[in-house]
C-alpha cells in the first residue's frame, strides 16, 4: 500500500479533531521523541511515535518553530513497533516510555541519537560512533524509586502525571526487590529508594522519616542512615550506602568498566589517574591498574565515605569537593583522566577541572546524547580531539543513553 504524501495526510487535520494531525515519524531524537514535519516544514515531535509509524497525534505545545504531540492512534504500525510487554506499561506507568519499541533496534536507535546530537551540538558529522552493549531487557535494576499511593502500596508514575500505578509487577526490577514491592506498605506521598545487591542477596531501604514511617519489608532490608550493602562487579566488593548513586545493576557497571578499559586501554600502565564524579569509586577501582596512583573527587558525602572503604589497599587520595570548583595543582601530571558526572555533564567548570590536569588521555562517562555532545565541543576548545565514543542500553526500554568516550590531548 502507497504512502500517503505530506499534503495528503495533512489534509486529514479536520478528519480528525482541531487539535489533532496524522503523522509519519521519521527518527529518534534525544528525550525519546520522534521527530516528523508538519506540512508547513515546521518541526513535530512526536511522543510515543516510531520511525516509519503512520499515527494521529494531539498537540500538546503548539509553537512557532516548533510543536509537541503525543500519540493518539497508529494508523498503520511501524516494524519497530510491539505491545510493550509489561501489563504496568499498558495500563500506563511512566517508567519505560520505548517499551513499544522492538528491543533489537533499541540500542541501534540510541547510537543514531548520538550521532544526531554530535552533528547539530559538537558539529562532529563523520564522529566514530560505535555501537556498544546491552545489558538484558528484563529484570536489570536493582534500585527503584517508588511513592505510597492513597492505600499505601509502593507506586510508579502514570506517564506525565502525578496520578499513580501500583509497582509490582514491573518487568525491569530485578527479581529480588519483587517480594519487597509486593509487601512493603507506606505513607501515602512518602518516596522512598529500594535497592539490591544480586552478589549477597542483601537490600536496603531510604526514606526522609519526617515524612513517616514504611512498614512491612522484610526482615533482611536494611534501613535507617547507615543502612548498607555490598555489590560485586569486575570482581571487586563495592560497599554501596542506601544514599549513594550506583548504576542501574552490577550489569551495567561491568559494561561500563569494560568499555572504559576498551577505549582507554593506556589506563593499564597509567601511573596516576584522576576519578572524577567518581560516586562510590567503581571506576578508580575495576578500571585502573593496582600499581596505579588514585585522585579521587566525590562531592556526596555518603558515597565519598563508601570510596574510603572500597579504595582502603590502593595509593589514593580522596576529596569530597564539587569538581566544577577543583584544580589540580601539582606534579607530575596525571596520566588519565575519567569522568563520569551526571545528566547536564562537565558544562565549562568541569571541563576546566579535567584540563587543569594536562592529562594526555580523557574518558568521560555520560548519561545525556546533548550534554555530551556539549562536553565535547568544551573539551575540544580546550585541545582534546573526540577519539570515540560507545554508545551502551543500561536501561533498556527507555530511552535513556549511555556513553563512554575518548579524548586525546593534541
Amino acid at each position: 500500500m502507497r504512502r500517503r504524501s505530506s499534503s495528503q495526510w495533512w489534509k486529514e487535520w479536520s478528519s480528525t479533531s482541531p487539535d489533532s494531525a496524522v503523522f509519519l515519524p521519521e527518527r529518534f531524537v534525544a528525550g525519546g521523541d520522534a521527530l516528523a514535519h508538519q506540512a508547513d516544514g515546521r518541526i513535530a515531535f512526536i511522543r510515543g511515535g516510531v520511525p516509519g509509524d503512520e499515527v494521529v497525534a494531539r498537540a500538546e505545545r503548539v509553537g512557532s518553530d516548533w510543536s509537541r504531540f503525543v500519540v493518539d492512534e497508529v494508523r498503520r504500525p511501524s516494524p519497530a513497533r510491539v505491545v510493550p510487554p509489561c501489563q504496568q506499561r499498558r495500563d500506563g506507568c511512566g517508567g519505560c516510555d520505548w517499551q513499544h519499541v522492538d528491543p533489537r533496534v533499541q540500542l541501534r536507535s540510541k547510537v543514531e541519537i548520538v550521532r544526531d546530537a554530535m552533528r547539530r551540538t559538537a558539529n562532529l558529522p563523520d564522529a566514530d560512533i560505535r555501537e556498544g552493549e546491552s545489558v538484558g531487557h528484563e529484570g536489570y535494576r536493582t534500585t527503584v524509586r517508588v511513592i505510597g499511593d492513597a492505600q499505601g502500596v509502593p507506586s510508579f508514575r502514570l506517564e506525565r502525571s502525578h496520578d499513580l500505578i501500583g509497582s509490582h509487577p514491573c518487568l525491569v526490577s530485578h527479581p529480588l526487590l519483587q517480594p519487597i514491592l509486593a509487601s512493603a506498605l507506606m505513607p501515602p506521598g512518602l518516596e522512598m529508594v529500594l535497592r539490591v545487591s544480586v552478589a549477597s542477596g542483601e537490600a536496603t531501604a531510604s526514606w526522609n522519616p519526617k515524612q513517616g514511617d514504611v512498614s512491612g519489608l522484610p526482615d533482611h532490608v536494611r534501613t535507617g542512615p547507615d543502612a548498607l550493602l555490598t555489590e560485586s562487579v569486575a570482581g571487586y566488593s563495592f560497599r554501596v550506602s542506601s544514599r549513594s548513586f550506583f548504576q542501574s545493576g552490577p550489569e551495567a557497571a561491568q559494561l561500563l568498566v569494560s568499555s572504559v578499559g576498551r577505549l582507554i586501554p593506556e589506563l593499564a600502565d597509567a601511573d596516576i589517574v584522576l576519578d572524577a564524579y567518581a560516586g562510590v569509586g567503581l571506576f578508580a577501582l575495576a578500571a585502573t591498574s593496582e600499581k596505579g596512583r588514585l585522585i579521587v573527587l566525590e562531592s556526596s558525602p555518603f558515597a565519598i565515605s563508601d570510596a574510603q572503604v572500597n579504595l582502603k589497599n590502593r595509593i589514593s587520595h580522596i576529596e569530597r569537593v564539587d569538581v566544577g570548583r577543583w584544580r589540580y595543582q601539582l606534579e607530575p601530571n596525571v596520566d588519565v583522566a575519567i569522568a563520569d558526572p551526571a545528566r547536564q555533564g562537565l558544562r565549562k567548570q568541569g571541563v576546566d577541572a579535567l584540563v587543569s590536569t594536562r592529562a594526555p588521555l580523557v574518558v568521560l562517562v555520560s548519561c545525556d546524547p546533548v550534554a555530551m555532545a556539549r562536553d565535547t565541543a568544551l573539551l575540544g576548545d580546550s585541545g582534546y580531539r573526540h577519539d570515540g565514543t560507545e554508545v551502551h542500553d543500561v536501561f533498556p526500554h527507555t530511552h535513556h543513553v549511555e556513553c563512554v568516550t575518548r579524548f586525546v590531548l593534541t
